[in-house]
Order: C-alpha cells, then sequence, then structure tokens
C-alpha cells in the first residue's frame, strides 16, 4: 500500500526498485551509443523496462502525488518489450534484412493513440485512479469521470492482451533461436554460440516474468503487488549488466593475451606447422571466425585442438603478422568486399563493422585505415 496523500515512504524495497532505475537507464545509454539497429532496439527495450520500473518507484514511494499528471504514464510501453525482443534477436544475423518493422509495433502505437484520453485527463481524475488502485478504498472526488469509466473498458482486458502478444513473440524467439543454431553459420555468418544461450535464457526470463505478472494480479488486490513486478524486471536489467561486464572483461583479456611459451621451445615440427596453418585458414576462409566479436588465441586453439601459444607461434612464424592484425586483415579484406557491393551502399559504417566482428566504430576505423590507408568512408566514395 502506497503512503496517503502528501506523505512519502522510502524502505529497502523502494531503494532496489531505485536501483533498477538508475541501472536501466545507464544500459540504455550504453546501448543508444552503439549507433547499430541492434543497440537502438536493446536501448528501447531497456526505456521500456526503466519507465515501467521508475513509474513503480513513484507509486510505491509517494511522490507520485506532486507529480500527478504521470499516473500510469508507463502503461502503454508494456506492448514494446516483445517486438523489441524479437528484432533484438533477429538482428543476431547482421546480415538479415526485416520488412515492415513498423508492423512489430501496431499493438503499442494503438495502444498509446487509446490511452491518449487517459494522459489528457484531468488531474482530480487521476488523483482518484492513482489513490484507489494503490489502496482497498476510492478516494472521494466531486468530478463525473463516467467517460473514463466507460471508456476505460478495454484497460481491464490489457493484461489478457499483453500475454497474448507476449506468447506469439516468445515462440517465434524460440524458432529464431532454433534455426540460428540447427545452421553452421548464419547468413555467412560464424555462429556466437554465447550471443544465442543468452537470448534463449532472456526469453526463458520473460516467460517466467509473464507467469509472475498474471500470478500477482490475481493474487494481490489492484496494483499492489507491483514492487515484486519491479524487482522481477531490475533483476534482468543486473542479469544483464553482469553479461555486459563479461563482455568487456573478455575482450579486455584478450587484448593483453601474451605467449608463455618461447617459440623455440615448443617442439612443433614443421609439418605439423603447415598442418596448423591450414587448419586456421580454413576456419577464417570457409568458417568466417573472424566476425565473432570474441575471437581470441584461446577460442581458435580449442577449436582446433592446439595450445594459445603454438596458434601464436603459427601465425607469427608463417604469415609475419601478429594474432590481431591476422585477424584485423580478413575483417578488413571482407568490410571491403561489402563496401564494394553497391547492394550495401544502405548499410552504415557502423553495421558493416558489426558484420566484419568490430564491437566499435573506432577500432574497425583504425584497423582499416591501417591496411587501406583510407579510412572506410573515403573506400566507399572512391
Amino acid at each position: 500500500m502506497i503512503p496517503n496523500p502528501g506523505q512519502t515512504m522510502l524502505n529497502f524495497a523502494s531503494f532496489i526498485i531505485m536501483l533498477g532505475v538508475v541501472q536501466g537507464t545507464i544500459l540504455m545509454i550504453i546501448y543508444f551509443m552503439q549507433r547499430t539497429w541492434k543497440g537502438i532496439y536493446s536501448g528501447l527495450l531497456f526505456l521500456s523496462f526503466t519507465l515501467i520500473i521508475a513509474e513503480i518507484f513513484l507509486n510505491r514511494t509517494g511522490y507520485m502525488y506532486s507529480m500527478i499528471w504521470l499516473v500510469d504514464f508507463s502503461e502503454p510501453f508494456q506492448f514494446a518489450i516483445a517486438p523489441l525482443t524479437y528484432l533484438i534477436i533477429r538482428h543476431i544475423d547482421t546480415k538479415s534484412s526485416i520488412k515492415y518493422i513498423w508492423a512489430h509495433f501496431i499493438p503499442l502505437f494503438l495502444y498509446i493513440l487509446y490511452f491518449i484520453p487517459f494522459y489528457l485527463a484531468p488531474d482530480d481524475y487521476k488523483f482518484h485512479s492513482y489513490y484507489f488502485i494503490h489502496h482497498t478504498e476510492a478516494w472521494h472526488t466531486i468530478g463525473n469521470y463516467s467517460f473514463y469509466h466507460y471508456y476505460g473498458i478495454i484497460r481491464d482486458f490489457q493484461l489478457q492482451i499483453c500475454v497474448l502478444q507476449m506468447t506469439i513473440y516468445m515462440v517465434l524467439n524460440f524458432q529464431l533461436i532454433r534455426k540460428f543454431k540447427e545452421s553452421e553459420i548464419i547468413s555467412g555468418i560464424a555462429k556466437n554460440k554465447e550471443e544465442l544461450k543468452w537470448w534463449f535464457l532472456f526469453n526463458c526470463l520473460l516467460i517466467l516474468f509473464m507467469l509472475v505478472v498474471i500470478a500477482i494480479k490475481y493474487i494481490f488486490v489492484h496494483d499492489l503487488g507491483d514492487h515484486i513486478i519491479a524487482a522481477f524486471l531490475t533483476f534482468v536489467i543486473y542479469l544483464n549488466t553482469i553479461r555486459e561486464l563479461t563482455k568487456s572483461i573478455i575482450s579486455s583479456k584478450q587484448q593483453v593475451e601474451t605467449e608463455p611459451k618461447k617459440y623455440n621451445n615448443s617442439g612443433v615440427k614443421e609439418d605439423k606447422k603447415q598442418e596448423i596453418l591450414e587448419k586456421l585458414v580454413k576456419l577464417m576462409e570457409e568458417e568466417q571466425m573472424y566476425t565473432d566479436s570474441l575471437i581470441s588465441l584461446a577460442r581458435i586453439g580449442k577449436r582446433i585442438s592446439e595450445p594459445p601459444y603454438v596458434v601464436s607461434q603459427i601465425i607469427n612464424e608463417k604469415l609475419s603478422l601478429t594474432f590481431y592484425d591476422w585477424v584485423a586483415l580478413y575483417r578488413v579484406e571482407a568490410a571491403k568486399a561489402i563496401l564494394q557491393n553497391v547492394e550495401n551502399n544502405k548499410l552504415t559504417i557502423e553495421e558493416i563493422a558489426e558484420n566484419v566482428g568490430y564491437n566499435s566504430k573506432s577500432a574497425f576505423n583504425k584497423a582499416f585505415k591501417k591496411f587501406t590507408s583510407q579510412t572506410p568512408s573515403e573506400f566507399r566514395i572512391k
């Protein structure tokens, strides 16, 4: 139950919810800064989570009394979660083209249009609605708001509509993940197993979230159990934060990998070196492993059953390249092929960078200029 008018209440549950708002905002900004479609969809997804949690925080603490015009402001955004998750998974294959993206957001847009009268409703009605939904009794109001009563009948079924939408998209999501797992290469891009595992887990969490919401709505009176929903979304946000931090740590370790043994003590014979080199070339040219953004000596060594330092030795001795220059060379050549194809003119530099395995535009530009003496944009114009 929320505080009475004029009062506020901060407790441990409110603090946890507030952490979800803060961390959700940080994640949203980070994703938007990636400037890729996948990053944009991820940013919008966590924006939706954050808005929902923020409203629950204002409700639980009583701060909504001082900004009553914000009552129920996040309600339509529940219809954004399912389609955004689907679009993110579709963009695991960065070369896929998605037609009629706007069609996925028709339920969201329709609900926003339907909700406009509630956004424009008088503060007295919003106060009455806010108090009633978070208490067991109604607040006396002098206004006649029968219009909102009858017009709001659809809101009585918004949970069922949202569950139906999410169920449909969860089925589509699992079908996509299964399709990607069963194919050795996703549209010419080496499969990122960790990415697929994460989104499989994420979909399982959304199913659990859906069940939690249904249970809460039937167990608690009105919206008195919404703090549990906010806590669950906060958990999802921090779980995703841990995932992103783990990816960053792995990436940093890759940059400082060093060979633990001297080449002259490795004991690798010449014919064995040639055999390993052929395996490495196959990994890069046939399986296009360079498109894996988490590629490392350890990963490649595991694929060909050789120690990482031996992999590094072969690349250094046989190709006169460092490991990272070797990977960058393949990525740059792949990027050049994409840039030279007029059918790819609609792709941004950021999308091309992601296609060939880079997580950032700056790293891509630096590598591209190192091997071509031009930036990708200059190469495209030429």
